[in-house]
Protein backbone atom coordinates (compact mmCIF):
# COMPACT_ATOMS: atom_id res chain seq x y z
CA UNK A 1 0.00 0.00 0.00
CA UNK A 2 2.91 2.35 0.63
CA UNK A 3 4.04 1.87 -2.96
CA UNK A 4 0.59 2.86 -4.23
CA UNK A 5 0.35 5.82 -1.87
CA UNK A 6 3.81 7.03 -2.87
CA UNK A 7 2.86 6.96 -6.54
CA UNK A 8 -0.28 9.01 -5.94
CA UNK A 9 1.58 11.53 -3.73
CA UNK A 10 4.10 11.95 -6.54
CA UNK A 11 1.24 12.56 -8.99
CA UNK A 12 -0.30 15.20 -6.70
CA UNK A 13 2.96 17.10 -6.33
CA UNK A 14 4.09 16.95 -9.97
CA UNK A 15 0.71 18.19 -11.21
CA UNK A 16 1.02 21.16 -8.85
CA UNK A 17 4.41 22.42 -9.98
CA UNK A 18 6.88 20.22 -8.08
CA UNK A 19 9.66 18.56 -10.08
CA UNK A 20 10.48 14.91 -9.34
CA UNK A 21 14.00 13.46 -9.32
CA UNK A 22 15.19 9.88 -8.84
CA UNK A 23 18.21 11.22 -6.98
CA UNK A 24 17.28 12.39 -3.45
CA UNK A 25 20.77 13.86 -3.01
CA UNK A 26 19.89 16.74 -5.35
CA UNK A 27 16.29 17.17 -4.17
CA UNK A 28 15.10 20.06 -1.99
CA UNK A 29 12.31 17.96 -0.48
CA UNK A 30 12.60 14.29 0.53
CA UNK A 31 9.51 12.26 1.46
CA UNK A 32 10.04 8.99 3.33
CA UNK A 33 6.94 6.79 3.30
CA UNK A 34 7.75 4.25 5.99
CA UNK A 35 6.36 0.92 7.18
CA UNK A 36 6.25 -0.20 10.83
CA UNK A 37 4.97 -3.77 10.54
CA UNK A 38 8.43 -4.89 11.65
CA UNK A 39 11.19 -3.09 13.50
CA UNK A 40 13.86 -3.08 10.78
CA UNK A 41 11.98 -1.02 8.13
CA UNK A 42 10.83 1.40 10.82
CA UNK A 43 14.39 2.07 11.93
CA UNK A 44 15.54 2.40 8.33
CA UNK A 45 12.85 5.04 7.63
CA UNK A 46 13.90 7.11 10.65
CA UNK A 47 17.60 6.81 9.79
CA UNK A 48 16.87 7.94 6.22
CA UNK A 49 14.95 10.97 7.47
CA UNK A 50 17.77 11.87 9.84
CA UNK A 51 20.37 11.54 7.07
CA UNK A 52 18.57 13.95 4.72
CA UNK A 53 17.57 16.34 7.50
CA UNK A 54 21.24 16.70 8.44
CA UNK A 55 21.95 17.52 4.79
CA UNK A 56 19.58 20.47 5.01
CA UNK A 57 16.66 18.98 3.07
CA UNK A 58 13.01 19.69 3.82
CA UNK A 59 11.98 16.26 5.07
CA UNK A 60 8.51 14.70 5.15
CA UNK A 61 7.74 11.61 7.24
CA UNK A 62 4.74 9.85 5.72
CA UNK A 63 2.80 6.64 6.14
CA UNK A 64 2.56 4.32 9.11
CA UNK A 65 5.91 5.43 10.56
CA UNK A 66 4.54 8.97 10.74
CA UNK A 67 1.33 7.86 12.40
CA UNK A 68 3.05 5.65 14.97
CA UNK A 69 6.10 7.76 15.84
CA UNK A 70 4.70 11.26 15.29
CA UNK A 71 6.09 12.96 18.41
CA UNK A 72 9.49 11.26 18.06
CA UNK A 73 9.95 12.46 14.49
CA UNK A 74 10.00 16.21 15.14
CA UNK A 75 13.80 16.32 15.09
CA UNK A 76 14.14 14.51 11.77
CA UNK A 77 11.05 15.63 9.83
CA UNK A 78 9.63 19.06 8.98
CA UNK A 79 6.25 17.53 8.13
CA UNK A 80 4.80 14.43 9.75
CA UNK A 81 1.72 13.22 7.86
CA UNK A 82 -0.24 10.02 8.47
CA UNK A 83 -1.68 7.83 5.69
CA UNK A 84 -5.24 9.06 6.21
CA UNK A 85 -4.23 12.74 5.88
CA UNK A 86 -2.82 12.72 2.35
CA UNK A 87 -5.69 14.89 1.12
CA UNK A 88 -3.95 17.89 2.73
CA UNK A 89 -0.44 17.05 1.52
CA UNK A 90 -0.35 19.98 -0.90
CA UNK A 91 -1.50 22.37 1.82
CA UNK A 92 1.24 21.45 4.29
CA UNK A 93 4.26 21.26 1.98
CA UNK A 94 6.63 24.00 3.09
CA UNK A 95 4.62 24.81 6.22
CA UNK A 96 5.72 22.08 8.58
CA UNK A 97 3.78 20.45 11.39
CA UNK A 98 2.25 17.16 12.48
CA UNK A 99 -0.89 15.90 10.72
CA UNK A 100 -1.99 12.52 11.97
CA UNK A 101 -5.75 12.63 12.44
CA UNK A 102 -7.74 9.76 10.96
CA UNK A 103 -9.61 11.81 8.37
CA UNK A 104 -12.80 10.22 7.07
CA UNK A 105 -12.05 11.12 3.47
CA UNK A 106 -9.37 10.81 0.79
CA UNK A 107 -11.30 12.51 -2.00
CA UNK A 108 -8.55 14.72 -3.38
CA UNK A 109 -6.00 11.92 -3.06
CA UNK A 110 -8.17 9.42 -4.98
CA UNK A 111 -8.97 12.02 -7.63
CA UNK A 112 -5.27 12.15 -8.50
CA UNK A 113 -5.13 8.35 -8.38
CA UNK A 114 -7.89 8.11 -11.00
CA UNK A 115 -5.95 10.22 -13.49
CA UNK A 116 -2.31 9.40 -12.88
CA UNK A 117 -0.05 9.40 -15.91
CA UNK A 118 3.19 8.02 -14.51
CA UNK A 119 2.23 4.36 -14.62
CA UNK A 120 3.81 1.00 -15.30
CA UNK A 121 2.53 -2.14 -17.01
CA UNK A 122 1.46 -3.38 -13.56
CA UNK A 123 -0.38 -1.15 -11.10
CA UNK A 124 -2.05 -1.30 -7.69
CA UNK A 125 -5.53 0.03 -6.92
CA UNK A 126 -6.54 0.62 -3.30
CA UNK A 127 -10.08 -0.62 -2.55
CA UNK A 128 -10.14 -0.17 1.24
CA UNK A 129 -8.00 1.10 4.08
CA UNK A 130 -7.56 0.25 7.72
CA UNK A 131 -8.41 -2.88 9.68
CA UNK A 132 -10.90 -3.84 12.39
CA UNK A 133 -9.29 -7.12 13.44
CA UNK A 134 -6.80 -5.91 16.06
CA UNK A 135 -4.63 -9.03 15.87
CA UNK A 136 -2.52 -9.11 19.01
CA UNK A 137 0.83 -8.53 17.27
CA UNK A 138 -0.28 -5.93 14.72
CA UNK A 139 -0.29 -2.11 14.72
CA UNK A 140 -2.22 -1.55 11.47
CA UNK A 141 -5.49 -0.49 13.17
CA UNK A 142 -3.46 2.12 15.09
CA UNK A 143 -1.59 3.42 12.04
CA UNK A 144 -4.16 3.03 9.23
CA UNK A 145 -7.31 3.38 11.31
CA UNK A 146 -10.53 1.39 11.18
CA UNK A 147 -11.78 -0.28 8.01
CA UNK A 148 -13.14 2.05 5.37
CA UNK A 149 -14.17 0.82 1.93
CA UNK A 150 -13.66 3.09 -1.04
CA UNK A 151 -16.53 4.02 -3.35
CA UNK A 152 -17.06 1.32 -5.97
CA UNK A 153 -17.52 4.01 -8.65
CA UNK A 154 -14.13 5.53 -7.76
CA UNK A 155 -12.43 2.15 -7.95
CA UNK A 156 -13.97 1.26 -11.31
CA UNK A 157 -13.12 4.70 -12.71
CA UNK A 158 -9.48 4.19 -11.73
CA UNK A 159 -9.41 0.69 -13.24
CA UNK A 160 -10.96 1.97 -16.48
CA UNK A 161 -8.33 4.72 -16.66
CA UNK A 162 -5.50 2.25 -16.16
CA UNK A 163 -6.89 -0.09 -18.83
CA UNK A 164 -7.13 2.82 -21.28
CA UNK A 165 -3.49 3.62 -20.49
CA UNK A 166 -2.50 0.09 -21.46
CA UNK A 167 -1.85 -1.41 -18.03
CA UNK A 168 -1.53 -5.20 -18.31
CA UNK A 169 -1.97 -6.17 -14.67
CA UNK A 170 -4.01 -4.62 -11.86
CA UNK A 171 -3.75 -5.70 -8.22
CA UNK A 172 -6.57 -4.71 -5.88
CA UNK A 173 -5.10 -3.96 -2.46
CA UNK A 174 -6.20 -3.40 1.11
CA UNK A 175 -5.33 -4.58 4.60
CA UNK A 176 -8.20 -7.06 4.29
CA UNK A 177 -9.76 -6.96 0.82
CA UNK A 178 -12.35 -9.60 1.66
CA UNK A 179 -14.00 -7.29 4.18
CA UNK A 180 -14.72 -4.77 1.39
CA UNK A 181 -18.33 -3.58 1.58
CA UNK A 182 -19.76 -0.45 0.00
CA UNK A 183 -23.47 0.34 -0.36
CA UNK A 184 -24.45 -3.32 -0.69
CA UNK A 185 -21.49 -4.38 -2.82
CA UNK A 186 -19.23 -7.08 -1.39
CA UNK A 187 -15.73 -7.97 -2.53
CA UNK A 188 -16.99 -10.71 -4.87
CA UNK A 189 -19.20 -8.13 -6.62
CA UNK A 190 -16.35 -5.66 -6.99
CA UNK A 191 -14.02 -8.36 -8.28
CA UNK A 192 -16.50 -9.36 -10.97
CA UNK A 193 -17.07 -5.76 -12.06
CA UNK A 194 -13.31 -5.22 -12.39
CA UNK A 195 -13.01 -8.43 -14.42
CA UNK A 196 -15.71 -7.21 -16.83
CA UNK A 197 -13.77 -4.01 -17.51
CA UNK A 198 -11.17 -6.29 -19.03
CA UNK A 199 -7.63 -5.80 -17.73
CA UNK A 200 -5.57 -8.77 -18.98
CA UNK A 201 -4.55 -9.78 -15.47
CA UNK A 202 -6.20 -9.12 -12.10
CA UNK A 203 -4.84 -10.02 -8.66
CA UNK A 204 -5.81 -9.05 -5.12
CA UNK A 205 -4.13 -8.97 -1.72
CA UNK A 206 -4.33 -9.38 1.21
CA UNK A 207 -7.05 -11.86 2.16
CA UNK A 208 -7.94 -12.73 5.74
CA UNK A 209 -8.65 -16.45 6.22
CA UNK A 210 -11.65 -15.61 8.39
CA UNK A 211 -13.32 -13.50 5.71
CA UNK A 212 -12.50 -15.21 2.40
CA UNK A 213 -15.61 -16.81 0.88
CA UNK A 214 -16.48 -19.59 -1.54
CA UNK A 215 -18.20 -16.94 -3.66
CA UNK A 216 -14.82 -15.29 -4.32
CA UNK A 217 -13.35 -18.60 -5.52
CA UNK A 218 -16.35 -19.02 -7.83
CA UNK A 219 -15.71 -15.59 -9.37
CA UNK A 220 -12.04 -16.43 -9.91
CA UNK A 221 -13.05 -19.65 -11.67
CA UNK A 222 -15.50 -17.85 -13.98
CA UNK A 223 -13.11 -15.17 -15.25
CA UNK A 224 -9.89 -16.08 -17.01
CA UNK A 225 -8.38 -12.65 -16.37
CA UNK A 226 -8.53 -13.13 -12.58
CA UNK A 227 -5.31 -14.92 -11.77
CA UNK A 228 -5.41 -18.22 -9.84
CA UNK A 229 -3.30 -16.94 -6.95
CA UNK A 230 -4.28 -16.46 -3.33
CA UNK A 231 -2.16 -14.85 -0.64
CA UNK A 232 -3.55 -16.17 2.63
CA UNK A 233 -1.56 -15.44 5.81
CA UNK A 234 -1.42 -18.44 8.15
CA UNK A 235 0.77 -16.79 10.83
CA UNK A 236 0.90 -20.03 12.88
CA UNK A 237 -0.31 -23.61 12.65
CA UNK A 238 -1.22 -23.75 16.33
CA UNK A 239 -4.92 -23.23 17.09
CA UNK A 240 -3.98 -22.22 20.62
CA UNK A 241 -1.71 -19.46 19.32
CA UNK A 242 -4.19 -18.41 16.64
CA UNK A 243 -6.66 -17.75 19.46
CA UNK A 244 -4.06 -15.75 21.41
CA UNK A 245 -3.27 -13.80 18.26
CA UNK A 246 -7.02 -13.07 17.82
CA UNK A 247 -6.97 -14.41 14.27
CA UNK A 248 -10.51 -15.78 14.35
CA UNK A 249 -9.94 -19.21 12.78
CA UNK A 250 -8.46 -22.61 13.69
CA UNK A 251 -5.73 -24.49 11.87
CA UNK A 252 -8.38 -26.99 10.69
CA UNK A 253 -10.46 -24.16 9.19
CA UNK A 254 -7.39 -22.75 7.45
CA UNK A 255 -6.52 -26.13 5.92
CA UNK A 256 -10.14 -26.53 4.78
CA UNK A 257 -10.10 -23.13 3.06
CA UNK A 258 -6.92 -23.93 1.10
CA UNK A 259 -8.27 -27.32 0.02
CA UNK A 260 -11.52 -25.70 -1.12
CA UNK A 261 -9.66 -23.00 -3.07
CA UNK A 262 -7.60 -25.57 -4.96
CA UNK A 263 -10.67 -27.74 -5.60
CA UNK A 264 -12.78 -24.90 -7.03
CA UNK A 265 -9.88 -23.27 -8.94
CA UNK A 266 -7.62 -26.02 -10.33
CA UNK A 267 -3.99 -24.92 -10.39
CA UNK A 268 -4.51 -22.28 -7.69
CA UNK A 269 -1.22 -21.24 -6.13
CA UNK A 270 -1.28 -20.23 -2.48
CA UNK A 271 1.31 -18.07 -0.73
CA UNK A 272 1.33 -17.16 2.93
CA UNK A 273 2.92 -15.29 5.84
CA UNK A 274 4.23 -17.28 8.80
CA UNK A 275 5.53 -15.96 12.10
CA UNK A 276 7.79 -17.88 14.47
CA UNK A 277 8.70 -17.21 18.12
CA UNK A 278 5.53 -15.44 19.15
CA UNK A 279 6.18 -14.83 22.89
CA UNK A 280 4.18 -17.80 24.20
CA UNK A 281 5.03 -20.20 21.36
CA UNK A 282 6.02 -23.65 22.66
CA UNK A 283 7.95 -26.30 20.77
CA UNK A 284 4.65 -28.13 20.29
CA UNK A 285 3.05 -25.00 18.81
CA UNK A 286 5.95 -24.64 16.40
CA UNK A 287 5.82 -28.28 15.33
CA UNK A 288 2.12 -27.84 14.56
CA UNK A 289 3.09 -25.02 12.21
CA UNK A 290 5.55 -27.34 10.47
CA UNK A 291 2.81 -29.99 10.14
CA UNK A 292 0.37 -27.52 8.57
CA UNK A 293 3.06 -26.29 6.15
CA UNK A 294 3.70 -29.87 5.04
CA UNK A 295 -0.01 -30.61 4.68
CA UNK A 296 -0.88 -27.53 2.63
CA UNK A 297 2.36 -27.32 0.61
CA UNK A 298 2.41 -23.58 0.04
CA UNK A 299 3.80 -22.39 -3.29
CA UNK A 300 5.91 -19.83 -1.43
CA UNK A 301 5.94 -18.14 1.95
CA UNK A 302 7.17 -15.01 3.69
CA UNK A 303 8.65 -16.13 7.00
CA UNK A 304 9.79 -13.92 9.85
CA UNK A 305 10.57 -13.83 13.55
CA UNK A 306 8.08 -12.07 15.81
CA UNK A 307 8.92 -8.41 16.39
CA UNK A 308 7.31 -6.53 19.33
CA UNK A 309 5.29 -3.64 17.93
CA UNK A 310 4.01 -0.86 20.15
CA UNK A 311 1.05 -0.26 20.73
CA UNK A 312 -0.15 -3.79 19.85
CA UNK A 313 -1.71 -5.74 22.72
CA UNK A 314 1.09 -8.35 22.57
CA UNK A 315 3.65 -5.59 23.20
CA UNK A 316 2.04 -4.84 26.56
CA UNK A 317 1.02 -8.38 27.43
CA UNK A 318 4.41 -10.06 27.01
CA UNK A 319 7.35 -8.47 28.77
CA UNK A 320 9.85 -10.92 27.29
CA UNK A 321 10.34 -12.49 23.88
CA UNK A 322 11.67 -16.00 23.31
CA UNK A 323 15.47 -16.44 23.43
CA UNK A 324 17.09 -15.33 20.21
CA UNK A 325 18.79 -18.67 19.59
CA UNK A 326 15.43 -20.48 19.89
CA UNK A 327 13.78 -18.02 17.48
CA UNK A 328 16.59 -18.31 14.92
CA UNK A 329 16.60 -22.12 15.13
CA UNK A 330 12.85 -22.33 14.54
CA UNK A 331 12.99 -19.82 11.72
CA UNK A 332 15.76 -21.80 10.03
CA UNK A 333 13.81 -25.04 10.28
CA UNK A 334 10.69 -23.39 8.88
CA UNK A 335 12.62 -21.88 5.97
CA UNK A 336 14.23 -25.24 5.18
CA UNK A 337 10.86 -27.02 5.32
CA UNK A 338 9.17 -24.51 3.01
CA UNK A 339 12.18 -24.49 0.68
CA UNK A 340 12.08 -28.27 0.31
CA UNK A 341 8.38 -28.18 -0.57
CA UNK A 342 8.79 -25.29 -3.02
CA UNK A 343 11.66 -27.00 -4.85
CA UNK A 344 9.58 -30.16 -5.21
CA UNK A 345 6.66 -28.16 -6.60
CA UNK A 346 8.88 -26.17 -8.97
CA UNK A 347 10.34 -29.37 -10.41
CA UNK A 348 6.82 -30.50 -11.26
CA UNK A 349 6.63 -27.46 -13.58
CA UNK A 350 9.31 -28.90 -15.89
CA UNK A 351 7.88 -29.69 -19.33
CA UNK A 352 4.74 -27.63 -18.76
CA UNK A 353 3.68 -24.51 -20.64
CA UNK A 354 3.02 -21.15 -18.96
CA UNK A 355 2.21 -17.60 -20.04
CA UNK A 356 4.54 -15.07 -18.45
CA UNK A 357 4.13 -11.35 -17.99
CA UNK A 358 7.69 -10.03 -18.15
CA UNK A 359 8.48 -7.65 -15.32
CA UNK A 360 12.16 -6.90 -15.93
CA UNK A 361 15.61 -8.39 -16.25
CA UNK A 362 17.14 -10.99 -13.98
CA UNK A 363 18.89 -9.63 -10.91
CA UNK A 364 21.98 -11.68 -11.70
CA UNK A 365 22.09 -11.21 -15.47
CA UNK A 366 20.68 -8.14 -17.27
CA UNK A 367 20.65 -10.08 -20.56
CA UNK A 368 17.93 -12.46 -19.42
CA UNK A 369 14.39 -11.62 -18.36
CA UNK A 370 12.10 -12.67 -15.58
CA UNK A 371 8.32 -12.86 -15.60
CA UNK A 372 5.37 -14.06 -13.56
CA UNK A 373 3.11 -17.00 -14.34
CA UNK A 374 -0.62 -16.76 -13.86
CA UNK A 375 0.04 -18.24 -10.41
CA UNK A 376 2.51 -15.46 -9.55
CA UNK A 377 5.62 -17.66 -9.74
CA UNK A 378 8.76 -15.99 -11.11
CA UNK A 379 10.34 -17.69 -14.14
CA UNK A 380 13.62 -16.73 -15.85
CA UNK A 381 13.83 -16.67 -19.66
CA UNK A 382 17.11 -16.67 -21.58
CA UNK A 383 16.28 -13.56 -23.62
CA UNK A 384 16.10 -9.84 -22.99
CA UNK A 385 12.47 -8.73 -23.31
CA UNK A 386 10.69 -5.44 -22.52
CA UNK A 387 8.74 -5.26 -19.27
CA UNK A 388 5.03 -5.69 -19.89
CA UNK A 389 5.46 -8.31 -22.62
CA UNK A 390 3.39 -11.49 -22.60
CA UNK A 391 5.30 -14.59 -23.68
CA UNK A 392 4.60 -18.34 -23.68
CA UNK A 393 7.34 -20.58 -22.34
CA UNK A 394 8.01 -24.22 -21.53
CA UNK A 395 9.86 -24.85 -18.27
CA UNK A 396 13.12 -26.67 -18.96
CA UNK A 397 15.01 -26.52 -15.69
CA UNK A 398 14.85 -25.43 -12.05
CA UNK A 399 17.82 -23.92 -10.23
CA UNK A 400 17.25 -23.59 -6.52
CA UNK A 401 13.60 -22.48 -6.38
CA UNK A 402 13.72 -20.63 -9.71
CA UNK A 403 12.23 -22.21 -12.86
CA UNK A 404 13.87 -21.48 -16.23
CA UNK A 405 11.87 -21.48 -19.44
CA UNK A 406 12.35 -21.50 -23.20
CA UNK A 407 10.17 -19.24 -25.33
CA UNK A 408 7.67 -20.96 -27.58
CA UNK A 409 7.93 -19.30 -30.99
Amino acid sequence: MNEYDSGVMKEMLVKNGFVYTDNPEIADIVIVNGCVVREKPEKKAIETLRYFKEKGKFTVAAGCVAQKDKQNLKDVADVVIGPMEYDILLDVMGKGGIYTDFADYRDRFYKYAQNRKDISFSEYVTIMTGCDNFCSYCVVPFTRGREKSRSIDDILAEVEHLVRMGVKEITLIGQNVNSYFYEGFEFKDLLEKVALIGPPRIRFTTSHPRDISIAVFDVIKRYSNIMPWLHLPLQTGSTRLLKEMKRGYTKEEFVYITRLARKIVPGMTISTDIMVAYPSETEEDFEQTIEVVKEIEFDYAYMFIYSPRKPSSAFYRYKKTLPRDVAVKRHRKLVDTVQEIVIKKRRKMIGKRYTLLIDGHSKKDPNVSRGKTEGNITVVVNKKLPAGTFVDVVITDVKGVTPFGNIIS
